[in-house]
């Protein structure tokens, strides 16, 4: 009988995130630059982050991939969530370029809708089709770490998350309701009603007990909330960060620098409860998970 001692990371057997992950972070990269080196191919693409973020996405995909490699657990998970970060903001933009596609191949009238980024909307799938491999990368290298099943029964990241998440869910409606009663936008009840929802499922996922809703269903809320508000929250600050330093080719259409900031930091929110509701889906996910080993619980009834 021969017993390994390598350690947890080294000894689960190899998923198929990392090949994913690779060709997810060639295919980003080979079309960024491509994208970059073509030009924008339409007008509307000049508000879109530039194409170059993805390619800098799949390089922080390429070097945990490396620190995996190495067996470097943490740097290497710290690395694919940053580099998911990074290449769901190079893709921010798709699904208007998916639109636009829809009617310049179907014929349908639609003027100028139907002209199409072709460049841009290429990077911009492949930076989204990398950030989701980095994404599974990410949580396998999480599995694999040694110890990672005994922190999130932890109370204090949970309290951290809750409070962190339900902060964060103020700013956007605030800033909504002020142009509303400044008479310069609407009423945001939809924009309300979507971020009161985001702190509902921000109290579910980091309950101290377990809730009555199904798991499949509460994880994979969670991570369709994240995933929709990383996209738009990064599309918003990265492509208004391209804006505001002249990276982009359309210029801030704010009045002056002062609202520009206050767009960007409210903006900024998006992004920051993307984050928080996807540590908090992970965290729930791993909470809530059957332990090896656990004998079911006696029947009462059959055993008085």
């Amino acid at each position: 009988m021969t017993i390994s001692t390598a350690p947890p990371h080294m000894s689960t057997p190899q998923g198929r995130a990392p090949r994913f992950a690779a060709a997810g972070a060639m295919i980003a990269g080979a079309a960024g630059v491509l994208a970059l080196l073509r030009g924008p191919g339409a007008d509307y693409a000049l508000i879109f982050p530039p194409p170059w973020l993805g390619a800098v996405g799949a390089l922080a995909l390429a070097a945990a991939l490396a620190l995996r490699a190495l067996h470097r657990p943490l740097p290497a998970e710290v690395g694919a969530w940053s580099a998911a970060v990074l290449l769901l903001g190079g893709s921010g933009g798709v699904v208007l370029d998916g639109f636009r596609a829809f009617f310049a191949v179907s014929g349908i009238p639609a003027g100028s809708f139907a002209v199409v980024d072709v460049p841009g909307a290429v990077a911009r799938a492949g930076a989204l089709i990398a950030a989701l491999s980095a994404l599974l990368l990410a949580r396998e290298i999480r599995r694999g770490r040694a110890g990672a099943a005994a922190a999130p029964g932890a109370p204090g990241p949970r309290r951290l998350l809750r409070t962190l998440g339900l902060a964060v869910c103020v700013p956007y409606p605030a800033l909504k309701l002020l142009w509303w009663a400044d008479g310069d936008a609407g009423a945001p009840v939809m924009e309300a009603a979507l971020f009161a929802l985001a702190a509902g499922g921000i109290l579910v996922l980091t309950a101290p007990r377990r809730t009555r809703l199904p798991r499949g269903l509460v994880i994979g809320g969670g991570w369709a909330g994240a995933l929709v508000l990383l996209s738009m929250g990064a599309l918003m600050v990265f492509g208004l960060l391209a804006q505001v330093t002249h990276l982009a080719g359309a210029p801030v259409a704010f009045e002056g620098a002062a609202a520009s900031s206050i767009v960007l930091g409210v903006y900024s929110t998006w992004l920051l409860l993307g984050i928080v509701v996807a540590a908090a889906t992970v965290q729930f996910e791993e909470r809530s998970a059957p332990r090896a080993g656990t004998a079911p619980a006696p029947d009462r009834k059959a055993h008085p």
